[in-house]
Order: structure tokens, then sequence, then C-alpha cells
């Protein structure tokens, strides 16, 4: 059993070494948060090294004062992983709200008082004792185990009180620390011999690893999403900018028809000389939201320029196409004409030339506008 044990805590400094290695690799220890779950590693893999020494000691004949020495340091870490995982908690606790560092004051006094107890105890043989070189409790190994268990406790009230903050997975993924160590307690009162704890708060950390590296995945994956949306799309309307345009006519293949609107504003120009160009972002954000109420459920809608505009309908029918000409017009009217349009329609595959009808039908429609309302291009509508 006890060189099972043993075997078992050698293999988890392995797997240990692993997820450090794993760390530097990915610079995952950068932040606060990631630091202190490095340090909380670093304190359980010392803890592991010990406890596997005091167990391989156990069964081998060897001075005794060797004995002694890995006992007690294997029973005081368990102390110090604690404090590290409390340390950790309040890292992420403190990433969504403010919380008191006094939290850690009980904590590190009963870790301390749990030391000199272990130290004690050893010092007038009520700990344990070491005869023969084979390892036999004493009076006190009761309270030197159990002030751990407050320790655990304290910590489990604290992660509780924190789980709307921490959310229900970090909570849960934190909790195992707790949990694993509390049920290996549980399991030392029936056998005292078989000492677990470690082994128990190895797998946690190989459990909050695990979370770790999904919430980084994650994390990275939204911060992709954000730098393609905002890279495709035009800061002051919302809607596809050039690249974005170009990316979603790229993909015209993939349909069998397709409807091009193609609009420039009138009298841009005016209104950023005689009014500011505030006024003209006000004026192009205007017509932007003409196009959402027009299109918004059915077109791809891109600024390609300052005052051009390209609506992409994809799959359309040819008269529901003509519906949309003609409520776009009307709408345009209504707006006392703050557009020229063009329109195109036809097989996607031929993209390219439905762009260059629409684009020469709107230069049209702006030349009518223009001698029908007698203005030119520097002159308000």
């Amino acid at each position: 059993m006890k060189i099972g044990i043993a075997s078992a805590d050698l293999v988890s400094i392995l797997f240990m070494l692993i997820i450090l290695g794993s760390m530097f690799r990915r610079n995952m220890k950068e932040n606060k948060e990631n630091a202190a779950f490095f340090a909380l590693i670093i304190v359980t893999m010392i803890g592991l090294g010990f406890d596997a020494l005091s167990y391989i000691l156990d069964t081998v004949y060897i001075n005794s004062d060797i004995m002694i020495v890995a006992n007690i340091m294997a029973y005081s870490i368990v102390n110090l992983c604690i404090v590290a995982f409390f340390c950790y908690l309040l890292t992420l606790i403190r990433k969504t709200k403010a919380i008191s560092g006094k939290f850690l004051y009980p904590i590190v006094a009963i870790s301390v008082i749990d030391i000199l107890l272990c130290v004690i105890g050893v010092l007038n043989k009520k700990f344990f004792t070491v005869t023969d070189c084979h390892f036999q409790y004493g009076s006190w190994t009761g309270a030197v185990e159990f002030l751990p268990l407050i320790s655990l406790l304290i910590t489990l009230i604290i992660l509780v009180m924190n789980a709307k903050n921490l959310g229900m997975r970090n909570t849960l993924a934190l909790g195992s620390f707790l949990a694993f160590p509390i049920h290996a307690a549980c399991i030392v009162t029936f056998f005292p011999e078989v000492q677990l704890g470690y082994l128990a708060s190895a797998l946690a950390c190989f459990i909050i690893f695990t979370f770790i590296s999904r919430e980084e995945i994650n994390e990275t994956k939204l911060r992709e999403e954000i730098m393609k949306l905002v890279s495709s799309h035009d800061a002051l309307t919302g809607l596809m900018n050039r690249r974005g345009f170009d990316d979603t006519i790229g993909k015209a293949l993939g349909h069998e028809r397709l409807g091009v609107v193609y609009s420039d504003l009138n009298a841009l120009k005016y209104m950023n000389d005689n009014y500011g160009h505030a006024a003209g972002d006000s004026y192009i954000c205007r017509f932007a939201e003409i196009l959402r109420q027009v299109f918004g459920d059915v077109g791809v809608i891109s600024r390609i320029s300052g005052d051009e505009f390209v609506v992409l309908v994809f799959d359309i029918s040819e008269s529901d196409f003509e519906g949309l000409k003609k409520k776009m017009d009307e709408v345009i009217r209504n707006n006392k004409r703050i557009a020229s349009v063009g329109y195109a329609y036809g097989e996607s595959g031929k993209s390219a030339d439905l762009l260059k009808r629409a684009e020469q039908e709107m230069y049209e429609d702006k030349k009518r506008y223009y001698l029908e309302s007698g203005m030119d291009r520097r002159r308000h509508m």
C-alpha cells in the first residue's frame, strides 16, 4: 500500500511538471491569477515529493532522523498548499469584486499553529515516533490533522459566498481542491495509514488546470472573433467595411442568385463643408439606418467608402428583389433623395458584372438628381 501511494505521488509529480511546462510554453503565468496557480502547483509538487519520500523511507532501513524530517515536511507543507490555494482564490474573486486580504489571516494563523504543533509533537513524541525505522502515530495525530480541515472549511465558506461572482463552472473546479482533500481526510479516519491528501490536491490541480486551459482557449477564440469583427466592420455605422464586403462577395459562388444595391450619398461634401464633419457623420449614420430598415433582414450591407454603400441580397427571387427596389425608392423619396441608387440582379457567379451594372445605374440616378434638383455636388439638397 505504502509503495503504491509513493508511486502515485511520483506519477503526480510528473504530471505537475507537464503542467508547469505547458504554462511556461503558453505564457499562462503572466497574469496574477495564473501566477498564483503556478505557485500552488510548485508547493503541491514539493509536498508530493516529501510525501512520497516518507512512504519510501518507511519501507527501507535508513537513518530515523531523515524519516522524521521527511514526515514533518510532508505534514507541514499541507498548510502551505491551503494558503497558496486561498491566495489563488482571492485573485480570482478580485477579478469581479473587491475582497479584503484579511480573510487570509485566520488561514495563516491556523497553518502556523499546525506546523508548530507538528514540530513540538514530534519533539515530545506525541505526534509520531519512528522506532526501528518504522512510523507510528501518537496522541496528537488527530489535532495536527484536524487543523488543516478547519482551514479548508473556512476556504469553502469563502468560495460558496463568492460563487455568484466566480461562476458555476469556476466554483465547481475550485471546489474540487476542497472536496477531494476533505474526502481523503474521511478515509484517514477509518484507515490511518492511508494518507491521500496530496494525491487529492494533485487531482484537484489537474482539474483546475484543465478548466484554466479551456478558459484560455475560449478567451483566445473570443479575441480572434472580436479582432475579426473590428477588422471587417465600419466603426462609424457598424456595417461591413470594404474588407468585410470583399470577403462576402468572395463567397458569392456558393449561391445561385444575387441582387445588388449600389448607393452613394447626395450632398455629403456640402454637409461636411457647411456643418462640420460631425454633421456629416450623422448624415452617414442616418442613411445606414435607412439601409437597415429596408435590407436588414435579407441582405448584407457594407459601407465600402466614405459615402458609398453596397447591399448584397443572396438567393432572392427576382419578384422579391423588385419589391425591395420599390420599397427602397420610396424611402429615398421620403428622405429628400438622401442618396442615389442603382440596382442589378442576376447569377451570383457574375457578381463583378452585377456590381458594375448597379454602380453605373447609380451614377445615372445621380445625374438625374442633380439635373432635377438644379444643384451641384457642393450645394445643399
